[in-house]
C-alpha cells in the first residue's frame, strides 16, 4: 500500500516542456506537460475511449490529442472534441493538483479537494543562486522503503562509499542519536577527532583529524534532508555540529516517490555554497557525489532481488530479518510512522465506505 494523500516529486523542473513526458507513480499513469505559459500539468495517461496512452499523442496548444482517433482533452481532463460527433457529456480523464517549487514539480495523488499547498515539503536552497547543485533521477528496480532504510542508517558510508566520503570511523566512532518529532525521525551522528575521508581532505582541506557531523532527517511520505558539516577538531560546537555546515560541508536532498512495489523514482541532489567548491574543482567533487548515489542504487536493486528470490515470502514492507542493530533505529521509527500513516487512510477508507453503505 502506498501513503496517497500527500504531494510526490514527479519530475525535476526541467525534465518538464513542451513534451508529453509519460511518469507512472504509485501505479498510477500519467503523462506531464506545460501550457503555453509554463504552468506544468497533469494528466490520466490514457485516452477515455480505447486507452491509449495520450502520451503517444501530441501537444496542440494547451490540449492533449490522441494519436489514435484523435480525441481532445483540455487541461482539466475534459474531452473537448471527437471527431465527427458531439461529445458525449461528462467524458473525461483525470487530472492532477500540481505545483512547482524549487526546482520540483509535485503532484498530489489523493482525493484533489484534499489538496494543501502547506503540506509540501520543500528545499528552498535549491533556487537559492549563492548554493551550486548537481542532480539526478535514479529509476531504482526496487520498492521505496528500501532507499528510505538505507538514507537513515548512514553506518553503510563506512562500507559502501569507503573510496569517497566514508570510512571505518563513520561506523564504530560515531555518537548516534535517534529522535522523533510527530511524523518526522531526525539521525544524527558526531564523528570527533576522525580521519578526513577522501572527499572531505580533497575539497574541505582536512590534512589529518577533523569533526565531522552528519544530520539526516526524513519526512514522509519520502523527503530527506542531510546535512553534512565538518570542522577542524574542537572548533565548532555541539549546535553547529548538528544544524550548520562547519568550516566546509554539502547538504543533500531526496525526493523519493514509489513507482510500483518494486521500482522508485530518487530524486536526488547535492547543494552546497559556491564558495565550499572552485569551479575548477567542481566536475570531479560531482564525480564523487554521482559515484555515492551509483554505489546506493546497486545496493537497493541487489535486495529486492534478494527479497524477490525469498522462498518464505520476505518483501520490503517484511525483509525477514533475523538481527536487528543499534543503527537500525531511525529506520524503524520511519517505519512506524508509515505503517501509522497507512492505519490512518485504512480507517479513513473504510468510514467512506461506512457512509456510502447507509446511503
Amino acid at each position: 500500500m502506498f501513503i496517497r494523500n500527500h504531494w510526490y516529486v514527479a519530475a525535476w523542473w526541467d525534465e518538464v516542456g513542451r513534451q508529453l513526458l509519460p511518469r507512472t507513480i504509485l501505479d498510477e499513469n500519467m503523462v506531464l506537460f506545460r501550457k503555453q505559459d509554463g504552468t506544468p500539468v497533469a494528466l490520466e495517461d490514457r485516452c477515455a475511449h480505447r486507452r491509449l496512452p495520450l502520451s503517444a499523442g501530441r501537444l496542440n496548444g494547451d490540449a492533449v490529442e490522441c494519436g489514435y482517433h484523435g480525441l481532445v482533452y483540455d487541461c482539466t481532463g475534459l474531452c473537448t472534441k471527437v471527431p465527427g460527433q458531439l461529445v458525449p457529456p461528462g467524458t473525461r480523464i483525470r487530472s492532477y493538483p500540481v505545483i512547482e517549487r524549487h526546482r520540483f514539480i509535485y503532484v498530489w495523488i489523493g482525493d484533489p479537494a484534499e489538496a494543501d499547498e502547506s503540506k509540501i515539503v520543500s528545499f528552498p536552497r535549491l533556487s537559492d543562486p549563492g548554493w551550486g547543485i548537481t542532480k539526478v533521477r535514479l529509476h531504482v528496480k526496487a520498492n521505496y522503503l528500501l532507499v528510505v532504510d538505507n538514507l537513515l542508517d548512514l553506518s553503510h558510508v563506512a562500507y559502501v562509499h569507503n573510496t569517497t566520503i566514508g570510512n571505518a570511523a563513520v561506523a564504530e566512532e560515531a555518537e548516534v542519536i535517534t529522535t522523533r518529532r510527530g511524523d518526522s525521525v531526525r539521525i544524527t551522528r558526531e564523528m570527533i577527532n576522525v580521519p578526513a575521508p577522501r572527499t572531505y581532505a580533497e575539497f574541505g582541506g582536512f590534512a589529518g583529524n577533523f569533526d565531522r557531523w552528519q544530520l539526516s532527517e526524513f519526512r514522509p511520505p519520502g523527503y530527506f534532508l542531510i546535512n553534512n558539516g565538518s570542522a577542524a577538531t574542537g572548533s565548532a560546537s555541539s549546535a553547529e555540529r548538528l544544524e550548520e555546515l562547519g568550516e566546509w560541508g554539502f547538504q543533500v536532498y531526496h525526493g523519493i516517490t514509489p513507482e510500483t512495489e518494486k521500482s522508485t523514482h530518487q530524486f536526488w541532489v547535492i547543494a552546497h555554497e559556491l564558495s565550499a567548491v572552485p569551479e575548477a574543482g567542481r566536475e570531479e567533487f560531482y564525480r564523487q557525489c554521482h559515484q555515492v548515489i551509483w554505489e546506493d542504487y546497486h545496493i537497493y536493486e541487489a535486495q529486492q532481488r534478494s527479497l524477490d528470490s525469498d522462498l518464505h515470502g520476505a518483501s520490503a514492507e517484511d525483509v525477514h530479518s533475523t538481527l536487528a542493530i543499534g543503527a537500525d533505529k531511525g529506520l524503524f521509527q520511519a517505519r512506524r510512522i508509515v505503517a501509522g500513516l497507512l492505519d490512518e487512510q485504512s480507517r479513513a477508507q473504510q468510514r467512506m465506505r461506512d457512509v456510502g453503505t447507509q446511503r
